[in-house]
């Protein structure tokens, strides 16, 4: 049965997310956004101190170094509050975290998990990302359609006679891309496309920053070249097993944006209490009443969608045996709040008036965010999605342009 009640020890970890996240994460926000050196805007005293709190391995089972806590409303609930502090930062953990339970005990071999998970556990600062996108071939993202088996993608893998692995190519707009210490890397093989296990300091990987427009404490899209990197042999990960439902990081996105607006939202009802217009507060007057009002409907709306898609992922079985609907929940829920929260930052920013505007008012860096995670959450492919499974169609695959 599908409850919105949660568990004692969800309640727990949220509270704890929620005061790591007020206390000492949001007091930095401001001064680090607007840091023009992209060194200096990476939170590293925080993302030690929330690793040493289990914001970064918590979904691992206890064996592993982990809580156990691998489900993903849970994941939902941490990425909301750590969000609702700064969304960059919550990026780092939260990315990390969700990876770790499909990457180093779903899918590793055991000599691989012996190498990797004592380092990941051991190190405070050992991020992930995963590189899969190219600017050249434009495929390794579903905007329109899964990666088709025919494509070949331009970073190749040419295996050793020792049984290494060569790999040679350029990656795009890779998430905690610059400083990640372990990168799974999609390449092109004789066999097809592999994924790569390639660690962060290997010689021939450099990698360049890309500074947007918002997300910029720390986070980045990063570009990483790979020039005669070599991967040593054994390093292959084994593909995801089939019908898994467990994998991908939706809803936590989509709860990372859920954090920002809740973060907007509080903001406004601050401002709008405070500044007095016609005798007196602005909240009073009835077109700003129906506003906040509406804000606060898809903010909640957004929460519950998405965790309904976060039950659903972790009940399969509810599907299968027919007592929830079959539906593309969570790219419902990535869609629908990645337009709620832009929209809602931009409300918010008219009851700011002028004062909006100004550099350093919290709510300027909320709508830049805002634009950033709308960007993240492909609201129009997620829409042709969902339009294909309830209608029951599949689009066609476009040809293929690239590699040879």
């Amino acid at each position: 049965m599908f409850d919105i009640r949660l568990s004692e020890e969800q309640r727990e970890f949220r509270d704890l997310a929620r005061k790591f996240a007020q206390e000492e994460v949001k007091p930095k926000a401001m001064a680090l956004d607007r840091e023009p050196d992209w060194e200096k805007r990476i939170p590293w005293d925080l993302l030690k101190k929330g690793s040493q709190l289990g914001f970064r391995t918590f979904v691992l089972q206890e064996e592993n170094g982990g809580s156990g806590m691998s489900d993903h409303l849970t994941s939902c609930l941490v990425a909301e509050e750590l969000a609702a502090g700064e969304l960059g930062t919550a990026y780092y953990f939260m990315l990390t975290a969700r990876r770790a339970r499909d990457w180093f005990e779903l899918r590793m071999t055991p000599e691989q998990k012996a190498y990797f998970i004592p380092r990941f556990t051991g190190d405070d600062l050992y991020f992930t990302t995963v590189a899969i996108h190219e600017s050249e071939t434009d495929f390794g993202f579903d905007y329109y359609t899964e990666t088709p088996d025919h494509v070949r993608l331009n970073t190749r893998a040419v295996e050793q006679p020792d049984g290494s692995w060569i790999i040679n190519g350029t990656k795009c707009y890779q998430t905690v891309g610059y400083l990640a210490k372990l990168i799974v890397v999609r390449a092109q093989t004789p066999a097809g496309l592999q994924s790569f296990l390639v660690e962060g300091d290997s010689p021939g990987l450099r990698r360049r920053p890309l500074s947007k427009l918002g997300r910029r404490v720390g986070d980045n899209a990063a570009e990483i070249h790979f020039e005669n990197v070599r991967v040593p042999k054994g390093r292959i990960m084994p593909p995801s097993p089939k019908g898994r439902t467990d994998m991908g990081t939706h809803p936590t996105i989509a709860s990372l944006t859920l954090g920002l607006g809740r973060a907007a939202l509080e903001e406004t009802l601050k401002y709008t209490q405070e500044r007095v217009s016609g005798g007196k507060p602005i909240i009073r007057h009835q077109a700003v009443g129906i506003t906040i009002a509406e804000m606060a409907m898809n903010l909640e709306a957004s929460r519950r969608l998405i965790w309904t898609a976060a039950w659903v992922k972790d009940h399969p079985e509810a599907i299968a045996d027919g007592s929830v609907a079959n539906m593309p929940y969570e790219h419902m829920a990535l869609a629908f709040t990645g337009t709620a929260v832009q929209r809602l930052t931009e409300q918010a920013i008219e009851l700011f008036g002028g004062a909006g505007v100004i550099q350093g008012m919290p709510i300027e860096k909320y709508v830049r965010d805002a634009h950033v995670q709308k960007h993240v959450s492909f609201p129009f492919p997620s829409r042709f999605k969902i339009t294909e499974q309830l209608a029951g169609f599949k689009r066609k695959v476009p040809p293929y342009h690239g590699g040879d």
